[in-house]
């Protein structure tokens, strides 16, 4: 168990490019309107989700559940340049994802064939200069295909998610739970693995984010980058997590900036890692975010238990 994800995804929360449309007007709302990367400055990626799972899938055929816990808040919003906005502003999610694995006996260029269905369960609150919005619902769901393979020490992941929009979404709502449009993630992942010594991961992803018919708006292509390095002790294992992000092309809509809106952002934090028996273990990490631009700067608190059926 204790490898066996390398295609993650976590918290699904929109927050649409007006979302202080309902607490502000004037030059604060078009401040706020034109901070976000991507529509709302969300992505149907959370950065850093992977941890130490990623790119380890196990070599056992069978169907494996990971449950992920995740409590994100940020009182921070930047502008391109990595500054505060000067406003009241507060954001919290709680997100529960369950993880459904599936490694299939087939075998593809000497690859084991591996299948995943994510449904995260997210509540979030936003707040705006005294104003907000709360909501409850089950986010964009995903799927996944990918082969993996088992080089001794060395594990390689090549993978591609399917996110659609299954959250609830109205473009009325200062907050929303679902993103309201597509992503395709292609993925790829290496695992560095000694069970008694050192243990690298790191898994770059690109996000393509198809159209928001409800509002026209085209959030721009992402790559995200996650990380993890330490040292197992044993059943116990401790390191740091964290990832990088950068937009890399502009969003299309209204309120996009000169600068296309291209967010960038890097965290950086402790994890520990414990494992009962290959089949059960359980995990946390605190990760936060140094860098962000045209995003909120938070903090992100994971906790995860994974077993075998």
């Amino acid at each position: 168990m204790r490898h066996f994800l390398g295609l993650q995804i976590g918290r699904r929360l929109k927050l649409r490019s007006s979302v202080a449309v309902a607490a502000l007007s004037g030059v604060l709302t078009l401040t706020a309107a034109s901070a976000w990367a991507t529509e709302g400055g969300n992505s149907s990626y959370q950065g850093g989700a992977s941890q130490f799972y990623g790119a380890g899938f196990p070599p056992i055929p069978g169907t494996y559940i990971l449950s992920q816990s995740n409590y994100y808040s940020a009182n921070r919003l930047n502008d391109g340049n990595g500054n505060k906005i000067p406003m009241d502003f507060s954001i919290k999610t709680y997100a529960e994802t369950i993880r459904i694995l599936h490694v299939t006996d087939l075998k593809v260029a000497g690859a084991d064939v591996v299948t995943q269905l994510v449904v995260p369960l997210v509540h979030g609150n936003l707040s705006v200069m005294g104003h907000g919005d709360t909501q409850n619902s089950v986010a964009d769901m995903t799927g996944t295909l990918g082969l993996t393979w088992h080089l001794g020490p060395h594990n390689l992941v090549v993978g591609l998610d399917f996110t659609g929009p299954t959250g609830r979404y109205k473009k009325e709502n200062a907050l929303n739970i679902g993103t309201n449009h597509w992503s395709l993630q292609p993925t790829l992942g290496y695992k560095y693995f000694d069970p008694e010594g050192f243990e690298l991961s790191v898994v770059p992803r690109v996000v393509f984010n198809t159209k928001n018919t409800a509002t026209d708006y085209t959030s721009g292509n992402e790559l995200y980058v996650d990380y993890a390095v330490g040292w197992n002790f044993g059943p116990t294992k401790v390191g740091l997590v964290g990832y990088a992000y950068q937009q890399f092309t502009d969003d299309k809509g209204t309120g996009v900036g000169s600068d296309g809106n291209r967010g960038k952002a890097f965290a950086i934090g402790p994890s520990l890692t414990y494992s009962f028996n290959p089949g059960l273990q359980v995990s946390g990490s605190w990760q936060r975010e140094l860098v962000a631009e045209h995003r909120t700067q938070g903090n992100a608190l994971w906790v995860n238990f994974g077993f075998k059926l």
